[in-house]
């Protein structure tokens, strides 16, 4: 039986993974880890010292000194010109850079354009702002990205006297004289809520980094970036014309030494005018990046993505180069990783003149951070209570007739990626009465693959489920993989004559993998 809408599987296609001949023995399907919800780890509110003490945060959160980044790694108290707009920012949760803004990074020397200030971070009215402002030196003074040899630090630095300068922390875990602060979490669910910032050479960035240096090589060099992973929830730079945004995950081979990234977009007319939550869930498996509820891309162990290639001189190709005639798996992090949130402003020369920030004009933007939250999977002996339950829609494709009858289902399928051999659990839930529910297996030559059910009715032919749904009703069922090539398949539910006058209708899929 060949899939009805074949057009649709050619865009539903990123990637076929080599066929499997080992076979496994048969095991009961692993349990749903996504069942019991999810409980927050760290949260920051930016409520402000007596709103946060009164929440339970020791007050020594607020009174230590804080603490800002010269570079990297070389950490200094802040100066106390800076404590005053810093009263309210929570130093265990968070340093403050300092520093010649590295993501200027293909600026050439002395010729930056932003340094990172801690003049331009605030905890006010319930929210972190990142600022970004035009810098109090004239043309003439001038000297950024200059190198020097910093005594601070003992190291080199830049300079940053620039044009502009920005706001950005992070939550590396650090010691705040013998205090042991910051935060780092492997695997879980990382979101802000924010209004982003717009005008020429704006670029805010929501992104993850590891904690530690946790890989080496073959011959025990470390790997550093890109190898250890990055995960960007939120990336726009100001030719978006604030209607888009890009997050992804960045990840390579440190023994080949070969990288690239992979990601999706997010659109809204309002991202510099309203709120909007950006998040992202990471798993062993996989990396979905999620914007207002809505998955806009996920990026599976394994997928094969565009890799550029990090010749052993160490030299690093621009995001642009990344090669199309070579790809690599995609290599989840398994390490713990901190928040960086941050405001650049880039010169944009590679830009249209519209784009290009002008030191004589540059009015102060603002980055507006509602709240951070980091969460961790809820497992049967945690308090339901306790427990969110969010329901991402995690649509490839969707297609209602009726604007008002929106029909939507929830699928899941675990474990995914899976062993051959080894049972999985599917489970479809519909938001909307739909009187005609078709959920079947598809292979990417588009036909329908008729499986075993273990639990469940089996009373569909070589469908998991054919029939009527009610609101919120829940279909679940066990289904042997033994008969199934390695590979992706499309889990795929057709829905019709939903709602109360049965206009609404649609096509909702969910990626599988077997290896």
């Amino acid at each position: 039986m060949t899939w009805q809408h074949p057009f649709i599987l050619l865009c539903l296609i990123t990637f076929t993974l080599v066929s499997t001949t080992n076979e496994v023995a048969r095991f009961p399907a692993a349990e749903d880890v996504t069942q019991y919800g999810w409980k927050v780890t760290f949260e920051d509110e930016f409520d402000g010292k007596d709103l946060a003490i009164a929440r339970g945060t020791p007050s020594s959160c607020f009174d230590m000194t804080p603490q800002c980044l010269l570079n990297g790694w070389g950490q200094k108290d802040c100066r106390p010109e800076y404590h005053a707009n810093l009263k309210n920012l929570n130093k265990c949760n968070w340093r403050v850079y300092d520093m010649y803004n590295w993501m200027d990074f293909d600026a050439k020397e002395g010729q930056g354009v932003n340094a990172l200030e801690p003049s331009q971070v605030e905890v006010k009215d319930g929210n972190l702002i990142l600022y970004a402002s035009r810098s109090s030196f004239s043309k003439d003074q001038f000297d950024c990205k200059r190198k020097f040899y910093d005594t601070e630090i003992s190291w080199e630095n830049f300079t940053k006297k620039c044009p502009f300068i920005s706001g950005a922390v992070m939550s590396k875990t650090h010691e705040n004289h013998g205090t042991k602060v910051g935060f780092a979490q492997e695997y879980g669910r990382f979101e802000v809520r924010a209004i982003l910032p717009g005008g020429p050479g704006t670029w805010p960035a929501h992104w993850l980094l590891p904690d530690i240096e946790p890989d080496t090589n073959s011959a025990g060099k470390g790997c550093g970036w890109p190898f250890s992973g990055e995960i960007d929830i939120m990336e726009m730079w100001s030719d978006s014309n604030n209607k888009q945004y890009k997050g992804g995950l960045i990840t390579g081979d440190c023994n080949e030494s070969i990288a690239g990234g992979e990601g999706g977009y997010g659109k809204s007319k309002t991202l510099t005018t309203d709120f909007h939550l950006y998040a992202v869930e990471w798993t062993e498996n996989y990396v979905k990046l999620i914007f207002d509820d809505e998955v806009i891309h996920t990026v599976y162990k394994d997928d094969p993505i565009r890799s550029k290639y990090h010749q052993n001189d160490g030299t690093n190709y621009s995001a642009d180069e990344l090669d199309d005639r070579f790809k690599h798996p995609a290599r989840i992090p398994n390490h713990p990783f901190y928040w960086i949130l941050n405001t650049t402003i880039e010169h944009g020369l590679a830009k249209k003149e519209k784009y290009r920030p002008d030191p004589d004009n540059f009015q102060t933007t603002k980055h507006i951070i509602d709240y951070v939250r980091t969460y961790e999977r809820c497992t049967a002996s945690d308090d339901p209570k306790k427990c969110i339950k969010f329901k991402d829609k995690d649509t490839v494709y969707n297609y209602n007739s009726n604007r008002n009858e929106t029909a939507t289902m929830d699928i899941n399928v675990f474990p995914s990626p899976q062993f051959k051999g080894r049972d999985m659990t599917t489970r479809i839930t519909s938001n909307q009465y739909c009187k005609e529910v078709t959920f079947t297996i598809v292979n990417m030559a588009g036909q329908i693959v008729g499986v075993n059910k273990s639990s469940g009715d089996n009373n569909y032919g070589g469908y998991l489920y054919k029939g009527p749904m009610e609101k919120d009703e829940t279909k679940e069922m066990v289904f042997m993989t033994h008969n199934l090539a390695g590979g992706m398949y499309l889990v795929t539910a057709w829905f019709e004559k939903c709602g109360d006058n049965g206009a609404g209708q649609g096509n909702q899929v969910f990626k599988m993998v077997i290896i």
